[in-house]
């Protein structure tokens, strides 16, 4: 058996750190509490490269652990919202009823500043109550299908700056609410119309942002609309 009662010296230490290189890194506690002496005045020691080195990195894990902690905070309370929205849309009477909630909701939870649903039609209408909302019936073809082509062609949702002449289409005299834009289709094969939602702030909605809630909104307001069917006016 060995000695208990042994001192352990300078050149063990030495040589155990030297063959272990990673037992600071791997014990950054015990890091933290050891007095590095100091360099000469205007220079720095490895020593103390090595300390700053393992604190940036700290903090650089700290950082990205905190975003992924806010990011799944705001994800769980906009699922949330996504959930009451769909419930409060589906409770309603009538389509007005619902496409009004819809625009309400946009604005009031998820702080939309200009909210545009245009609704394609060719021989059918929908039937809708005259409301204040922006939400208009229109015809697939011409200007209509010539500006938002990316989105009806594509049948995918478009983020970012749109154009003069979109957003006038859309939003008409308050196109100046619309610096950035979430232009939505509603269903698929074929699309049944557009949801837009504008924000004054630039940077709100862009081209590399996450678009699943949107998407799935678009699909929402689609079976929707299937269970209202446009007739004959």
């Amino acid at each position: 058996m060995g000695d208990d009662n042994s001192t352990i010296t300078s050149q063990q230490i030495h040589d155990y750190l030297m063959n272990n290189r990673h037992f600071l890194v791997e014990n950054l506690d015990l890091l933290e509490q050891i007095d590095v002496v100091a360099a000469p005045e205007g220079t720095i020691s490895l020593a103390q490269r090595q300390v700053a080195r393992l604190q940036e990195k700290n903090a650089q894990l700290h950082e990205q652990m905190q975003t992924l902690i806010d990011n799944a905070r705001q994800n769980t309370q906009l699922q949330k919202k996504v959930h009451q929205l769909c419930l409060t849309m589906m409770a309603e009477r009538d389509l007005s009823h619902c496409l009004d909630s819809l625009v309400t909701t946009l604005k009031a939870e998820f702080k939309a500043d200009e909210v545009a649903i245009r609704l394609f039609y060719h021989d059918k209408m929908y039937d809708l109550m005259p409301t204040e909302q922006n939400i208009k019936q229109v015809n697939p073809v011409g200007q209509m299908n010539d500006l938002f082509e990316r989105v009806i062609g594509r049948h995918q949702t478009i983020c970012g700056r749109f154009s003069q002449a979109q957003k006038t289409f859309l939003f008409r005299e308050q196109e100046t609410q619309a610096e950035s834009i979430a232009c939505i289709p509603i269903g698929q094969l074929p699309c049944k119309g557009l949801l837009a939602i504008a924000s004054s702030d630039q940077h709100r909605f862009h081209a590399d942002m996450a678009t699943d809630y949107l998407t799935f909104l678009g699909d929402m307001l689609s079976h929707l609309l299937t269970q209202h069917p446009p007739h004959y006016g």
